[in-house]
């Protein structure tokens, strides 16, 4: 019978810190929305991304009628 030594590599210590920090920021994040802590500047965030997003299917959609035109 023979003993192997188990050694864990550094990509996986390393993953499993990564994996670790995204649970930890997880869990802060869901108490922070279950208390409902929202900070003044995520909704002017909100805002400007729907704007962004707004924008940017209006472009695209100019975009295909112009391709469809035959321009």
């Amino acid at each position: 019978m023979s003993h192997h030594a188990t050694t864990i590599s550094t990509a996986a210590i390393v993953l499993a810190a990564i994996a670790a920090l995204l649970a930890l920021g997880s869990a802060v994040w869901a108490i922070a929305r279950l208390q409902a802590f929202e900070p003044r500047w995520t909704l002017s965030a909100r805002h400007v991304i729907a704007e962004a997003g707004l924008r940017a299917s209006s472009a695209w959609a100019e975009f295909g009628d112009w391709i469809r035109l035959g321009h």
